[in-house]
């Protein structure tokens, strides 16, 4: 398990960092462990002191720092844990950071759908999960990219001219590709949204004997004289069960639990326009809620995949692991209100790209923070957690034990950050667990500065 000390967990993730300068690398830990301590707080706010203020930004505008090379280690370590696994979903999506209040910028990209509004960075990630746990457990970056949309599309080309053109699609093929792992043993379980509903994706997938698991966008034609449309023969299966599913709030979506009819079959589906001798051979499992309330359109997955699904049991691993995408949206989260990227005034792109290779990383931690919490909830919390910050969450928290566990602890944490703990509340999230952690941390400095210790800057 990771050290939960913030020095030593950011030493670790930057291990290895291909910089040229040693005065580079110690910088980059500086800059790391304060930006954990205070990950929402301006640079000014985070560094304090005016030296550091200014090597902060002479780091990020240094021409021997690169984003990739930020990002390099830690998908390393990830790698290997991931070569001695036996199964983990790699969650791939796509962030779009808005930097349309900072216009003067130079090299952002056209951000969001093909209207393209505004200028930010287009930043893919794939997230290794790991779904063998009671709760899925985050197990960090397998691959990080960033787009640079050069010129717009033409919008009278022909289908032709599209499929010989690169297509952003191709990011999604890319980096299934980066993320491959040099074993066996491990099944990749690559998994998307209806962006990755892309034909050349999923034989991508199976050309790396990876499995993918993705929500379809596009009616597909299926094998067979009739050509049935994929939409059309779904709607047609007999339902397998029915399960009970936690709908959560969203914009035009009322928080609720859903009862949905679980459906599935073996498909053959049929390739692209001038490749329709190619097929792929997958299954597909419908969900669909019976009698969503009023004004609320049901709640609605097809998911293909080319995981076996012989079994209602099946099925419903597959809509369980597909329960886990939100983690990537969690995350995305992470970078932008909890680092809060958006808002840092760099003036060059590349100062924002080695921004970004540095929160990045940071916003794992909050997903950390809340797995530790679910996944070893008996352990008690001093053999993890750095005593002395234990001693004073309890006596903030005014608990007369000698120590409490890790899942005791968190909560403790978590109320800090405005968690109320009542049994309809469920977990608490990342976000109240990181403003307790934040409060925590402050606490701790101050104590260890008070009592002569060392706070590692």
């Amino acid at each position: 398990m990771d050290q939960v000390e913030n020095f030593l967990w950011t030493k670790e993730q930057f291990e290895g960092v291909e910089l040229p300068d040693l005065r580079l690398i110690k910088r980059l830990e500086k800059i790391a462990c304060k930006m954990m301590a205070k990950p929402n707080s301006s640079i000014p706010k985070q560094n304090e002191r005016w030296k550091d203020i200014k090597a902060t930004y002479r780091f990020y505008d240094s021409k021997k720092v690169e984003f990739l090379k930020l990002v390099q280690p830690h998908v390393n370590k990830t790698k290997m844990k991931v070569s001695k696994m036996k199964q983990i979903l790699a969650i791939q999506d796509t962030c779009f950071v808005s930097y349309n209040h900072h216009p003067s910028v130079e090299g952002l990209s056209g951000i969001g759908g093909e209207k393209a509004i505004g200028k930010g960075i287009i930043l893919h990630s794939s997230l290794a999960v790991d779904p063998s746990k009671k709760q899925p457990e985050v197990i960090g970056l397998l691959d990080q990219y960033i787009h640079h949309r050069t010129k717009k599309v033409d919008k009278n080309e022909s289908y032709l001219e599209k499929q010989k053109r690169w297509r952003e699609s191709k990011i999604w093929e890319e980096t299934s590709q980066r993320s491959s792992i040099n074993s066996s043993k491990v099944q990749i379980i690559e998994m998307m949204d209806r962006e990755g509903d892309v034909f050349d994706i999923m034989k991508n997938c199976l050309s790396l004997n990876h499995d993918f698991l993705i929500r379809a966008k596009n009616d597909r034609v299926l094998e067979g004289t009739s050509k049935s449309k994929l939409f059309d023969f779904i709607e047609k299966l007999n339902s397998a069960g029915t399960i009970q599913l936690d709908v959560r709030k969203r914009l035009k979506q009322i928080p609720r639990k859903a009862l949905l009819n679980v459906s599935f079959s073996k498909v053959k589906i049929l390739g692209p326009k001038t490749r329709k001798d190619e097929d792929i051979e997958c299954n597909v499992v419908y969900v669909i809620e019976k009698n969503p309330p009023d004004n609320q359109e049901p709640l609605e997955w097809v998911l293909l995949t080319s995981v076996n699904v012989n079994s209602f049991e099946d099925a419903c691993q597959i809509i369980e692991w597909y329960k886990y995408r939100w983690i990537i949206e969690e995350y995305h989260k992470g970078i932008k209100s909890g680092c809060k990227v958006e808002e840092k005034q760099l003036k060059t792109v590349e100062r924002l790209e080695n921004f970004l290779g540095v929160a990045n990383i940071i916003a794992l931690r909050l997903l950390k923070l809340r797995d530790y919490a679910r996944n070893m909830p008996h352990i008690l919390a001093k053999k993890i957690i750095e005593p002395l910050k234990v001693d004073i969450l309890m006596k903030y928290r005014d608990i007369k034990k000698e120590d409490i566990t890790l899942y005791e602890y968190y909560r403790e944490v978590a109320k800090m950050g405005g968690f109320i703990g009542r049994k309809s509340d469920g977990e608490p999230g990342w976000q109240t667990l990181w403003k307790g952690e934040v409060e925590l941390t402050l606490m701790l400095m101050g104590a260890k500065m008070a009592l002569g210790k060392k706070t590692y800057g």
